[in-house]
């Protein structure tokens, strides 16, 4: 028989909220919240500039829609000739 002690029982289950506790404690500290607020700074100004350029895209594809087309053609007419080239004769 596998018979747990209730001091066994009772450390197991503070384990998890002490742990929790520790690495909230941790993370309160001066230091690491300047480098967590950094790094969320940084992530930020990553997505707002990815979301600028995406919107300066679409702005731009749309001001040049007849240019769009031609490239899109060309892009279609570049791949159906590669097919044809790589197929046997």
């Amino acid at each position: 028989m596998n018979v747990k002690s209730p001091t066994h029982t009772t450390l197991t289950r503070l384990i998890p909220p002490l742990t929790i506790w520790a690495i909230g404690k941790i993370l309160e500290t001066p230091s690491v919240k300047g480098s967590v607020m950094e790094l969320d700074g940084l992530a930020y100004k990553r997505r707002h500039s990815a979301a600028r350029s995406f919107r300066r895209g679409v702005k731009n594809a749309r001001s040049n829609s007849s240019w769009l087309a031609a490239g899109a053609a060309a892009i279609v007419v570049g791949i159906g000739l590669m097919t044809k080239a790589t197929r046997g004769k």
